[in-house]
């Protein structure tokens, strides 16, 4: 004599089935974070300590120079483009690595058509020009 009947094996398979199905499905859906964004700036391998050659590599940069303890360099229209918060973090890097060679009087610039865009200095960070008629709207 069987205790459990053989409909209610197969309802307890049929059950078994959904939940682990219904599991995987969670565990993928929640598991995306890991991609990068599209626009994060990908260095190759080997670039990552050497100023020089993040400059010369990024597409946003037209031309660079140094001037003592400055360096200053100008971009294009994609950078313009980009928010706020990627040139932070891109300046971030670039400056402490030319703060290596340079120290804490180290500065860099960032320039756009001739005129000053972003800065970033050790003792204000990362800081964006502010246009004057940006400031008069504010100010109303």
């Amino acid at each position: 004599m069987t205790l459990i009947s053989n409909n209610t094996r197969v309802l307890f398979r049929g059950l078994c089935m959904l939940v682990s199905l219904a599991s995987i499905l969670a565990l993928a859906a929640c598991s995306g974070g890991g991609s990068e964004p599209a626009k994060a700036t990908k260095y190759p391998v080997g670039f990552s300590d050497d100023i020089e050659k993040l400059l010369k590599f990024d597409a946003r940069v037209q031309d660079f120079e140094s001037d003592g303890n400055t360096l200053v360099f100008n971009v294009n229209q994609a950078w313009v483009d980009e928010p706020q918060g990627m040139h932070e973090r891109v300046m971030g890097q670039w400056y402490s690595l030319w703060k290596s060679s340079h120290g804490d009087k180290g500065k860099v610039v960032v320039k756009y058509e001739g005129n000053e865009v972003d800065t970033y200095t050790a003792d204000k960070g990362y800081q964006p020009v502010v246009k004057e008629n940006e400031k008069s709207e504010s100010e109303t």
